[in-house]
């Protein structure tokens, strides 16, 4: 069960967002402000401290300023409740969501294909191996990656290692979570 705390300028808008969440079993809004919550849904958020073992959803139409490292999702006001939902399970797993729009006013173009490696090495995927990890996180196999790409199996599966190694992966699944992580495939 996925703790949740409502901040919203009023007791209406809180109502509101509580209702977009309510039909979901594994989400339980916390009624108090002092009660533990694994996220908290900040709507049009002004500048204030959270606890630091919540992660934030941002529901706003203003830039946020203070977006940082607790912050896990930033999505408009008017968000369907499957986006809340979704944004709301990946912020509990410790993943970011970010619009499109945000991910490349926010990320510059070169940090979203490059990354640090354990050794401090910083290793940039090609467009193909963007490409090739983009079909990795719909859940293509390697023919199936071949054939929408027009090239052979073996050139396949060879995309699709240097990816997990410049991820630093040890699997598909590794490397598409890390990839989500990074903001390189978005959710």
């Amino acid at each position: 069960m996925i703790r949740v705390r409502i901040m919203a300028e009023n007791p209406a808008q809180e109502r509101a967002i509580a209702e977009l969440l309510a039909e979901d079993e594994r989400i339980e809004i916390t009624g108090s402000h002092v009660a533990a919550a694994d996220v908290i849904i900040a709507a049009n958020p002004l500048a204030r401290a959270f606890p630091s073992e919540s992660s934030i959803v941002f529901l706003s139409d203003r830039d946020i300023a203070g977006f940082d490292d607790q912050a896990r999702a930033w999505l408009p006001l008017h968000v369907s409740a499957e986006q809340l939902i979704a944004a709301v399970l990946a912020a509990a797993q410790d993943l970011t969501v970010l619009t499109r729009e945000q991910a490349r006013r926010r990320l510059p173009a070169r940090s979203r294909a490059a990354y640090t490696t354990a050794d401090g090495v910083v290793e940039a995927l090609t467009n193909r191996e963007q490409q090739v990890l983009r079909m990795m996180a719909d859940g293509l196999g390697n023919k199936e990656i071949a054939g929408h790409l027009g090239i052979s199996d073996h050139t396949a599966k060879f995309h699709v290692a240097q990816v997990l190694a410049k991820l630093g992966a040890a699997t598909r699944t590794e490397a598409v979570t890390i990839a989500i992580r990074r903001g390189l495939v978005p959710i």
